[in-house]
């Protein structure tokens, strides 16, 4: 799979829902130009092993480009796909959470354009 990053967000989290992932480090992975019928289509079918294999090692290069500062926290981290990953009611929100909790977890919000 062929991507260029088109957009990268770091936030502290304000994640209230997240049960049992409130104090760790969340990637969410959004394809560009996907409409919101075809992302809520399409959440509990993303190719997840792919972006652990190709995207994650690529998204941690640019962390440590773009935001330094951040990124000895969350290169630490083992990353595992769940579904639930920001919302524990329901597969709403999938993503990749980190192993350890942390003082002050991040959110990050990657968009992705399959070339």
């Amino acid at each position: 799979m062929n991507f260029e990053f088109t957009d990268l967000q770091v936030k502290p989290s304000n994640n209230r829902h997240g049960e049992g992932f409130r104090d760790k480090h969340k990637i969410y992975i959004f394809h560009d130009k996907e409409s919101i019928v075809d992302n809520i289509m399409e959440r509990q079918n993303r190719p997840y092993e792919t972006y652990k294999e190709l995207v994650l090692p690529k998204l941690m290069e640019l962390l440590d480009f773009k935001f330094p500062s951040h990124h000895a926290s969350v290169m630490k981290e083992k990353w595992g796909w769940r579904q639930n990953c920001g919302c524990s009611a329901c597969p709403c929100s999938p993503g990749f959470v980190g192993n350890n909790g942390v003082v002050i977890p991040l959110d990050i919000f990657v968009t992705i354009k399959i070339n």
